[in-house]
């Protein structure tokens, strides 16, 4: 209605599929509600004017402002779905006591929760008075300049402000008082209306015979803790008593992106393919605005099943190669999701198996592990990451000891979101003895939810170094050194192809003189062969309406996604040619990974070197050149070798 006001004058609804997930109270009048479908909503109110809802980016990055806002008036906020935000304003309510200490010509703002306003005396609960001050005030000033209007609750804990804030609708705010939490709690109408108690939880109570707010308030807490466990019980029972001590924690960065579709069926890899095209190609682009970097991607599907229908979720997830992550935080949208979607058909495969046939009802694709820039560029596989500083490890805790115990003086100038979370511990501290600390529950017109997904850690375990080898290196490579390198690139130095292209001629290893065959890979042996034929074409055909140049990026073998390797049973997942074969240290399947125009670059590179050693002229002019200056040329002759970074000792 912002971008549109005409729209703020008539029944309005917001349409995702074939329902409807919210609408505004001109709609409610006429019997609308939540999740209604399009018909019946039509049906009861044929004026209904609908728009498409499913974009969420306008929202979402409404959102956003509405939390900067509270936050450039008080640190403490914390982000709770798309509409709602939790402010502690205990500091700006003891400030603005202090400032008005002996007035009494004040009263309460909006509501009181069971009460009129005009019959509580302020000096009875002088905090929560002021709370609701700044309250109307933080209200008025997003109407402002955001334009949006909104409901409040004031109350002394995050589980009370939000219960409280939608008592009057809309556009208003209201007031608990520690008196009346027992009310606002005996009017729930179920355990599912207590915020912290989901489906599952509430399923687990109601088979102990808990339906009730007052049924669990009255439940015996060594009952709970047999079914949940010691901390969980007493958590439940604290809710259902109205009593929550969970301070208000500054959200900060999402940890993960995602995007989701729901649907009423899906059965063919086709339909797959494109909708997860649709969704990688919003998702890309939302993190390429965000600026960091994702370091793994997770594909989630739900099948459809009758007996749970929300609940039947499967995830399946990979690390995302640093060069496709480069292309997103770069601006390349078009070029990165097409090199993601043959990672995510991979994925896909490991859950679904297409010979039989399938019924979706949800597919979501995610970035998570997301570093900054500067995290991106001088994390694991880059240079940075194998040199260490030279501080020893009691000097670097003696360090980390006094910045902690010094972190102390300057907490009240300058607030940040750690900072602020101690001072927030500190005044609970304070309010529990009191009871009057006071917190505001925020809740915009703007009712989509989102769900706050956990960052997943995965990768593997530290690497191991292997001291057992040191007298087999060549001359020119430092034991010491060997030794801090990770144990993937130890096991490539001493590899049979690394180490017979070392020129060395005094010194004998103990190392097969065989080499494999570069331009020969051992069959690729999947668990679960895919015999669709026809998703090569799919791909093509999706990589084609993104953008007709990018095609010839896709790898040649990408029908088998099913197995560990992206590559077609015995192919690589590359360009061929019959003149040119690999080198003797080229690995294929690290080759395979790279991005096709790296590929061919290399290829083409090879072949030239093969045609110049054909002629004999040639190879006697390189042959006295390197006559010259035998260190230069031996340096110069494996330019992409690890080996040139090592000094001879």
């Amino acid at each position: 209605m912002i971008r549109n006001p005409s729209l703020r004058e008539v029944p309005l609804g917001i349409q995702q599929k074939y329902i409807i997930v919210t609408c505004n109270y001109l709609a409610r009048e006429q019997g609308l509600t939540k999740l209604m479908s399009v018909s019946d909503a039509k049906e009861k109110c044929p004026q209904l004017v609908l728009v498409n809802g499913e974009d969420l980016t306008h929202y979402r990055e409404m959102s956003y402002k509405v939390t900067e806002l509270l936050m450039s008036y008080c640190p403490l906020v914390e982000r709770l779905g798309f509409d709602e935000n939790f402010v502690d304003i205990t500091e700006m309510v003891e400030r603005r006591r202090a400032q008005t200490l002996g007035s009494n010509d004040f009263s309460f703002k909006g509501h009181v929760y069971n009460h009129l306003s005009a019959d509580i005396k302020a000096s009875d609960h002088p905090r929560l008075v002021l709370g609701s001050h700044i309250a109307a005030e933080l209200r008025e000033v997003i109407y402002s300049k955001l334009g949006l209007s909104g409901c409040a609750g004031i109350a002394t804990s995050k589980l009370l402000a939000k219960l409280v804030s939608g008592t009057f609708k809309p556009n208003q705010q209201t007031t608990l008082l520690p008196e009346n939490v027992s009310d606002i709690m005996g009017s729930l109408s179920s355990l599912l209306k207590v915020p912290g108690v989901g489906y599952q939880t509430a399923k687990k109570l109601k088979a102990l015979g808990l339906e009730s707010v007052k049924d669990l308030q009255l439940f015996p807490v060594n009952d709970l803790v047999r079914e949940f466990g010691g901390p969980t019980a007493q958590r439940l029972k604290n809710l259902a008593l109205g009593i929550d001590s969970s301070p208000v924690t500054p959200s900060g960065a999402p940890q993960s992106l995602s995007d989701e579709d729901s649907f009423k069926k899906l059965s063919s890899t086709k339909d797959v393919l494109n909708k997860i095209q649709q969704l990688l190609s919003s998702l890309v682009e939302r993190m390429h605005k965000d600026g960091r970097q994702p370091q793994t991607f997770r594909l989630t599907i739900r099948r459809f099943t009758t007996t749970n229908k929300w609940f039947s979720r499967e995830s399946r997830q990979c690390p995302i190669p640093n060069y496709i992550g480069k292309k997103i935080i770069s601006g390349c949208t078009v070029d990165a999701v097409v090199q993601l979607i043959p990672l995510a058909m991979k994925l896909f495969h490991k859950m679904v198996d297409c010979s039989t046939a399938f019924h979706l009802t949800l597919i979501n694709v995610c970035f998570s592990n997301l570093q900054g820039r500067g995290a991106a560029v001088s994390g694991r596989g880059s240079i940075t990451s194998f040199f260490t500083h030279s501080t020893s490890c009691r000097k670097a805790q003696s360090q980390d000891d006094s910045s902690q115990s010094g972190g102390g003086h300057c907490m009240h100038q300058q607030p940040s979101t750690q900072i602020g979370i101690t001072q927030h511990t500190s005044q609970k501290t304070v309010a529990a003895r009191s009871s009057e600390a006071v917190l505001c529950g925020f809740k915009w017109n703007q009712s989509f939810l989102v769900s706050v997904e956990e960052n997943p850690k995965s990768g593997p375990d530290p690497d191991e170094t292997d001291t057992t080898v040191a007298h087999n290196l060549p001359p020119a490579i430092d034991p010491e050194v060997f030794r801090l390198l990770p144990g993937e690139i130890q096991k490539e130095l001493l590899s049979p192809a690394y180490m017979n292209s070392f020129p060395s001629s005094s010194t004998s290893l103990s190392v097969p003189s065989t080499v494999p065959d570069g331009g020969h890979v051992t069959k690729n042996k999947c668990s679960q062969p895919f015999q669709d034929s026809h998703d090569t074409k799919d791909i093509k055909e999706v990589v084609n309406k993104l953008d007709p140049s990018m095609s010839h990026q896709l790898p040649a073998g990408m029908c088998s996604w099913s197995g560990e390797n992206v590559m077609e049973q015995g192919e690589l997942p590359f360009p061929k040619s019959s003149d040119c074969e690999f080198p003797g240290n080229v690995d294929p399947k690290v080759f395979s990974e790279l991005p096709a125009d790296i590929q061919r670059e290399l290829m083409s590179e090879w072949k030239q070197q093969k045609l110049v050693l054909k002629n004999p002229s040639s190879r006697k002019a390189r042959s006295n050149s390197m006559t010259k200056d035998t260190k230069a040329a031996g340096k110069n002759c494996q330019p992409n070798s690890l080996l040139k970074y090592f000094k001879p000792s």
